[in-house]
């Protein structure tokens, strides 16, 4: 955060055994077992922020939230370009500061922060620039492939933890990000989910 002006990130998303991250464009998936969800939720309350996509946010339906672990929720983000997500979402319930990066307005509205970036800029790049701004000092992105794709292809990213189910497969699912040609530094396995770490030596 003070050598390099961002925030530390993580790249977090679960598979299924042929690389799959969905079962079809409008359904959910339940890839990771109970055990690992928990850890998931311990791996949020250790972070500042969490960030997810539009497609995430309507499909889904995250909270974002630390509700299997105690500790504190993260501030949580989304990206709503055109500010079409509808506010009965979790992401919007007032529980949780919530920030959300959007074309058009910059306000807040009690837990809610609209920050506006410019269509002409780099986005990644800008919301990294947001978060330094606001002294967010780590932030866990949690999807889409698409929104952690951007990520990787800009090389913005510090460590990923990628749980496989080795149990399940999609056929024609949605493909997961591409990570290629990184040192894995460490795997674990809780039950059928393999859990490996990787970390970015390039940025």
């Amino acid at each position: 955060f003070h050598e390099k002006k961002r925030p530390y990130i993580i790249l977090k998303w679960a598979q299924s055994s042929n690389g799959k991250i969905a079962a079809a464009i409008g359904e959910r998936s339940y890839i990771s077992n109970t055990y690992t969800n928990r850890l998931v939720h311990r791996w949020r309350s250790e972070e500042a922020a969490i960030l997810v996509g539009t497609k995430t946010a309507i499909q889904d339906n995250p909270a974002l939230t630390t509700r299997h672990w105690p500790g504190k929720n993260p501030v949580r983000l989304v990206i709503d370009m055109d500010l079409t997500l509808p506010l009965t979402l979790h992401l919007f319930d007032g529980t949780v500061k919530t920030i959300v990066f959007n074309l058009h307005q910059e306000n807040a509205e009690h837990t809610i922060v609209y920050k506006k970036i410019d269509s002409k800029v780099n986005a990644v790049r800008q919301i990294i620039q947001l978060l330094y701004e606001l002294r967010l000092q780590s932030v866990i992105i949690e999807g889409g492939a698409q929104l952690l794709q951007s990520f990787i292809d800009e090389n913005m990213w510090d460590e990923a933890r990628l749980i496989t189910n080795r149990a399940l497969a999609i056929p024609n699912g949605l493909n997961g990000p591409a990570l290629q040609h990184q040192k894995k530094i460490q795997e674990e396995n809780i039950q059928n989910d393999n859990i490996a770490y990787f970390i970015n030596n390039n940025t």
